[in-house]
């Protein structure tokens, strides 16, 4: 759907992800955890969804059309122009033959239609600076974390997590893409044994970060006889093997 490939490309979630991942020398570094499982996507209206997936498309078969017009041309030289062209700074003269070729000018115009429609889909005014774009993320965020905790969950892609993740919800409501779930729904489902040894315990910890990010006590949730105490113990250990990551929120993810 190329509607999440423009909102990965807007200024919202580049914004989002030089503030929350690494860096690995002097570049910025995109961690999946917090960088894209911890990111707060847009609800949009089924006509703006559209709209942001053309507006994408459109970015996407531009570039695309660039690189293939003159070996000149890279993904890195046509940004490196648009971020001159937004600043006023002269172009080298190479980055004039790039500008020349890749028609920068019509890129930027199109990351700038993009911006507005995802802000749009936010329901936000646009433009805005960094830090308000982040602070208004880091908001939502929040209150993301909170549905889900009451059990409403956002599928991104429900016809691939629902059958892995949501398989003790309502069928009807889950084939929506977003659900109510009733706490006391959860309390029914069937949760495997915590295991007796040590070693099975760190396993099933691990297998089950590897799959999605998790909280000692959501963990703990997830087996009959578990302890939140012990279970923060084991991603202690976890974490100094270098096993799995700790995201901002004090979630756990596997590191691979």
């Amino acid at each position: 759907d190329p509607f999440w490939l423009g909102v990965l490309g807007s200024s919202a979630h580049v914004t989002w992800a030089l503030a929350a991942g690494g860096t690995l020398e002097d570049r910025p570094r995109y961690n999946k955890g917090v960088c894209f499982d911890s990111f707060p996507f847009p609800n949009p209206t089924p006509a703006l969804h559209a709209k942001i997936g053309e507006v994408a498309e459109k970015l996407d078969a531009h570039r695309k059309a660039a690189i293939e017009r003159d070996e000149v041309v890279t993904m890195t030289g046509m940004y490196n122009v648009v971020e001159k062209l937004k600043s006023g700074e002269a172009l080298t003269e190479k980055e004039r033959k790039i500008h020349e070729i890749a028609a920068c000018g019509v890129l930027k115009d199109l990351h700038h239609e993009l911006d507005a429609l995802v802000a749009n889909a936010y329901g936000w005014e646009w433009p805005l600076e960094e830090d308000e774009i982040l602070e208004r993320l880091v908001a939502l965020h929040d209150e993301r974390l909170k549905e889900e905790k009451a059990g409403k969950v956002r599928w991104l892609r429900p016809d691939y997590q629902i059958a892995r993740f949501g398989k003790d919800l309502p069928a009807a409501e889950a084939a929506l893409g977003l659900t109510d779930a009733a706490p006391a729904a959860a309390k029914k489902a069937k949760r495997p044994a915590w295991p007796a040894d040590v070693i099975s315990q760190i396993g099933a910890i691990k297998r089950l970060v590897a799959e999605e990010a998790l909280s000692a006590e959501d963990l703990a949730a997830r087996f009959t006889g578990a302890k939140a105490d012990i279970v923060r113990r084991h991603l202690d250990i976890l974490l100094v093997m270098g096993e799995v990551l700790q995201n901002p929120d004090g979630r756990y993810q596997g590191a691979a």
